[in-house]
């Protein structure tokens, strides 16, 4: 049993996450801003709720000493919140970039953390993958056109994740940038494509929490950007391919 910090519980990727944590029978802190949501989050295991932890905090207005008490006993912290674009680029600013920095670095300052998973998305970055078709490039210059507060601020909390990371002389710490595309509501095909993948195309979140799942069990050695849509590799050997390989989108 491994012991997850869990935020922005709510989010409809984190809520299969928190399902499939459970169902490996992991212990799960999960972090919401609405007490409304406890009972919905505690409902995600029925075979065994106790496994399941709604913590009612703000992430946005916890500051660093409220991070690193979060932090306490937590193995492994996944990173799956975000503004959703309310409250206008300041929010967006404050949670997906201030906050995400934050709580990155008490996750490397807390010593029994070992793995950060960061759940971001395939567009944030400084410009167009080497790989990527030109249908991948305009869909690329459109997404910065449009949410660019947000991808700004995603790249720049990614960035921070993996230059912190190398700085770090932890024993044992794993990070881990999991950047699915364009988001889905379909059910989970259990098929993805997953390292360097395309731009263009949508991806079912139940996809993608069960690939963050496998890469927070499987992966050890830290430094993958992993780049996700929905393909025609079943996810388990997807995921060992691309650990195995030291598969990296980062460029």
């Amino acid at each position: 049993m491994v012991r997850v910090l869990l935020l922005g519980g709510h989010g409809k990727v984190a809520l299969h996450m928190t399902k499939l944590l459970a169902a490996h029978d992991h212990k799960i802190s999960s972090v919401i801003r609405n007490p409304d949501h406890a009972i919905e989050i505690s409902d995600q295991y029925s075979e065994n709720p106790s496994l399941i932890e709604p913590v009612v905090a703000s992430i946005e207005q916890t500051d660093e000493e409220g991070a690193k008490e979060l932090m306490k006993g937590v193995e492994w912290v996944i990173w799956s919140a975000g503004a959703g674009g309310k409250g206008g680029p300041e929010r967006t600013k404050a949670v997906d970039e201030i906050a995400a920095k934050r709580f990155i670095k008490a996750a490397l300052l807390a010593p029994s953390v070992t793995k950060f998973l960061m759940v971001s998305a395939s567009s944030s970055r400084r410009s167009p993958a080497s790989y990527w078709t030109d249908s991948d490039r305009v869909a690329f210059k459109k997404t910065w056109d449009s949410i660019g507060v947000y991808s700004e601020a995603k790249t720049i909390a990614d960035e921070y994740l993996y230059n912190e990371s190398r700085k770090s002389s932890k024993p044992i710490w794993v990070d881990i940038c999991l950047r699915p595309g364009s988001l889905s509501d379909s059910h989970g095909t259990g098929k993805v494509d997953l390292g360097k993948a395309k731009l263009v195309g949508s991806v079912p979140r139940e996809d993608v929490a069960a690939v963050a799942v496998e890469l927070l069990e499987k992966e050890t050695g830290g430094g993958l950007w992993v780049d996700l849509i929905g393909g025609s590799e079943p996810i388990s050997s997807a995921v060992e391919r691309v650990v195995s390989q030291r598969i990296t989108s980062r460029e």
